[in-house]
């Protein structure tokens, strides 16, 4: 069937008239190229996507993103005579940026897919390809990146891998949503909170501390000492100072916050010079 020329159809142009519209006016598609479209949101939940590396961006709480979705990565084309089994990843881990240095990124795909399968190929002999649907762990240095059930590699072996076996990818995108309008403004000037430091955020610091052992995220020193605590920060990884739930507060020393974006005012205070003469610059 073959459409009628809309701008010269007489029923057409007797209907628009009546409608008051003089004039056929214009369309143009409003495709946005930084947002999913329905076929690769599908293809993200089931399969997973190819991409550049350069199409994946590591967001502020380190957690990974494609457009405009969080997601994960994983090599989904192995040799059936490799001796290891591939991990997911959830995070801009030290896994990742080993294989980002040594250009082997594309190899990784990305997917949304929440049920803890994931679409693998086994390549053998001749190249012949068998797809399979298998359970993949994640990646244990991506949990401690996250510090994701307050994992870390200081942890006895036994407990990593209880934290691994406990882990899945639906509480992992309740704790960091798929979705990224979750991180657009939440009110207009008028009536967005103010972002500033609670009453109780000396208590709330205190406990993200002891959590963490008394020692930094980053660099591991031990502040434990009741002299060393005051040396001891909790940061807002989004920046909101109002916003202290568990998965937004980073313990750091001071020299490791006076290094977050945007904090290098923390530089200029007694206590950073302190910090200096006491410990050294060295991480």
């Amino acid at each position: 069937m073959r459409l009628p020329d809309f701008t010269d159809d007489a029923g057409l142009i007797a209907l628009r008239r009546l409608m008051g519209a003089d004039a056929p006016g214009s369309f143009s598609p409003s495709y946005r190229p930084d947002k999913l479209t329905l076929a690769e949101l599908e293809q993200l939940a089931t399969d997973g996507r190819d991409v550049s590396i350069d199409d994946v961006v590591v967001l502020e709480d380190d957690t990974l993103s494609y457009k405009d979705s969080r997601v994960l990565i994983y090599i989904r084309d192995i040799t059936q005579f490799q001796h290891w089994v591939p991990r997911f990843h959830i995070a801009d881990c030290e896994t990742l940026q080993k294989m980002k240095q040594r250009n082997a990124f594309d190899r990784y795909v990305v997917a949304t897919r929440d049920d803890g399968s994931f679409v693998v190929n086994m390549i053998g002999n001749g190249g012949r390809v068998t797809r399979k649907t298998n359970q993949l762990d994640v990646c244990q240095n991506c949990l401690n990146k996250l510090r994701f059930d307050g994992f870390s590699h200081d942890l006895s072996r036994q407990r990593r891998r209880m934290i691994v076996s406990e882990f899945t990818i639906r509480r992992f995108f309740e704790k960091f949503p798929k979705s990224l309008f979750s991180v657009r403004p939440t009110g207009a000037a008028e009536t967005a909170p103010l972002n500033n430091y609670p009453e109780d955020f000396d208590e709330i610091s205190k406990r993200a501390r002891e959590r963490r052992g008394w020692r930094c995220e980053c660099c591991r020193r031990d502040f434990s000492r009741p002299t060393d605590r005051k040396y001891l920060h909790v940061h807002h990884k989004n920046g909101m100072k109002n916003e202290n739930f568990e998965e937004n507060l980073q313990v750091l020393c001071l020299l490791c916050h006076a290094n977050q974006p945007q904090h290098s005012h923390l530089k200029k205070l007694p206590e950073y010079c302190e910090f200096l003469r006491k410990f050294g610059s060295n991480q």
